[in-house]
């Protein structure tokens, strides 16, 4: 057997690198087709703000000239900088069940990082720096996975840990019955919150983009500074007015709530319709017929996804986190969908857990993104 790792340059080998999860995945039933469109534009480094803060290098893995797996490795210079790192990041890791394959691919991102002074190698991570594709899933395959998370096969993990990765940050997933969710109960406990701590929630204004997407940056970097998390950076102001205009595509308005006291913004969440359950049926093209697909499905779709809430460290403990959320699920309620997920929350933060819990919540996945020092 010829087995060769292979640079990612042609539009061949590139071709190649999209195209193995649909070979891997094609008898899993939870997997869901990426568009193949939004990943042509990640690898070329225009859908992906990771890949444009530093140097990254493509690698596929060939048996017998077949593609038998892929990698994505770079450094996010940004990161390293304001962290005063010298670390490496691995992305869009896939292989088949073969530990060869796998390490021979691991291997390579290692050595690609070694050469360039870096130290340590952390992933899988995201490559356009949201939740998509960040971390691998470690606990619970059995449940389809919904919009921007993680779906990996088990045996994953396992070529991960053999080859010498340990956890560094693991995140958890909380779901709900919208069914069974006892939500006019907790409608009136947040209904007192508000009134005793002084705050109200709306729904974000359209019309007024560009000044409500300031306002989540002034509080997502109010929010994340006391956090520490080594692997988040709060996004400037031309970088969040970027993401709302793409997010309010698809985003009902009412899936982003927020939070003030007074004038001042002290939170918001941000919920999504789980397009996941679209995405399945397109298998990766929107044209010629996946646009009529997707205008035809979306529609059906009665899932959702809290994937962001933030809230200043001020008003934490008062009953912000939990009206925001409430605020989502009601919503999400009366537009007849029946489950939500709320994720991905850093297990550490064992207050926005209780929080999740506490409106009804219930663990069931969990992700780790793993770290290892280069060799």
């Amino acid at each position: 057997m010829t087995r060769e790792i292979r640079e990612v340059k042609t539009e061949k080998e590139k071709k190649d690198f999209i195209m193995l999860p649909f070979e891997l995945y094609k008898n899993d039933p939870h997997w869901v087709p990426p568009l193949i469109s939004e990943m042509k534009r990640i690898i070329n480094g225009s859908g992906s703000l990771l890949f444009q803060s530093g140097p990254y290098a493509l690698f596929n893995a060939y048996e017998n000239g077949k593609v038998v797996g892929r990698i994505a490795v770079g450094i996010d210079e940004k990161m390293n900088r304001l962290r005063n790192k010298t670390e490496g990041y691995i992305t869009l890791f896939e292989s088949i069940n073969s530990k060869e394959v796998a390490f021979s691919l691991l291997d390579t991102a290692q050595n690609w990082l070694k050469e360039r002074n870096m130290t340590k190698m952390v992933g899988p991570v995201s490559p356009t720096n949201g939740d998509d594709y960040r971390g691998m899933l470690v606990e619970n395959f059995e449940d389809p996975p919904v919009i921007y998370t993680t779906y990996n096969p088990p045996y994953y993990v396992d070529f991960f840990k053999e080859y010498g990765f340990e956890p560094e940050h693991t995140f958890v997933a909380f779901k709900y019955d919208l069914k069974r969710l006892p939500l006019d109960e907790s409608i009136r406990v947040i209904e007192y919150a508000k009134k005793r701590y002084n705050f109200y929630t709306r729904k974000a204004d359209y019309s007024k983009i560009p000044d409500e997407a300031r306002i989540l940056q002034k509080i997502l970097e109010r929010s994340l500074i006391p956090l520490e998390y080594d692997y988040l950076i709060p996004p400037t102001e031309e970088e969040m007015l970027t993401l709302a205009k793409d997010l309010v595509k698809f985003i009902p308005a009412e899936f982003v709530q927020l939070a003030f006291s007074g004038e001042s913004p002290v939170g918001f969440a941000v919920a999504m319709p789980d397009y996941n359950q679209v995405l399945k049926r397109l298998n990766g093209r929107l044209f010629p017929l996946g646009w009529l697909k997707f205008l035809w499905y979306k529609n059906k779709i009665n899932r959702a996804r809290v994937f962001l809430l933030f809230v200043i460290p001020e008003f934490q403990s008062k009953g912000v986190p939990a009206a925001l959320f409430i605020e989502l699920l009601r919503y999400a309620r009366e537009k007849g969908y029946v489950f939500a997920e709320g994720s991905t929350i850093n297990i550490n933060n064992t207050k926005m857990c209780r929080e999740a819990e506490g409106v009804g919540g219930v663990l069931y996945k969990k992700f780790v993104i793993f770290k290892k020092e280069i060799v």
